[in-house]
């Protein structure tokens, strides 16, 4: 009879251990897209494309002087990007290293993108402002999904 009752309360620990697990943050394996950072200044924070026109619509948003960028070939069926940016003083100089994290829960379907910056104390003078920008493709997520970018800078070295 303790033995049934224990038994019971392990197996419900465990379903709710799972059903906790299906509702966490998964990190989601993105790869970025090697594009000229010169090229369309003025992304505003972020951009999500779910589509070629989406993509090509970027650039223009801003009435940003642009070249025609090769994007190559993505297919859109399989795959979602999304266009990170970051104003930093003194960027091209100050910064090392740049970390990106990107996370997707299906239950609340929220992408989440944590985006570091890791640089010298340059990025607190005053100086030339650098977009910081990373063009990200991930695996495809729904349109409904809601895309959120934290942002931080953080001083390593002086």
């Amino acid at each position: 009879m303790i033995w049934e009752s224990k038994k019971s309360l392990l197996l419900l620990f465990s379903l709710l251990l799972v059903a906790e697990l299906s509702n966490a943050q998964v990190p989601v394996v993105y790869k970025e897209l090697n594009l000229d950072p010169e090229y369309c200044l003025q992304v505003n924070n972020f951009e999500v494309a779910q589509s070629v026109d989406d993509l090509k619509e970027i650039p223009l948003k801003y009435n940003a002087k642009c070249e025609s960028i090769d994007f190559g070939k993505i297919n859109f069926n399989k795959k979602s990007v999304v266009v990170c940016s970051q104003y930093v003083r003194n960027g091209e100089k100050a910064i090392k290293t740049t970390k990106v994290e990107v996370l997707r829960n299906d239950k609340t379907k929220r992408i989440d993108i944590y985006f570091a910056s890791f640089g010298s104390t340059l990025i607190q003078r005053q100086g030339k402002v650098f977009e910081n920008r990373k063009w990200l493709l991930l695996p495809k997520f729904p349109d409904n999904y809601k895309v959120d970018v934290h942002y931080s800078l953080k001083v390593v070295e002086p």
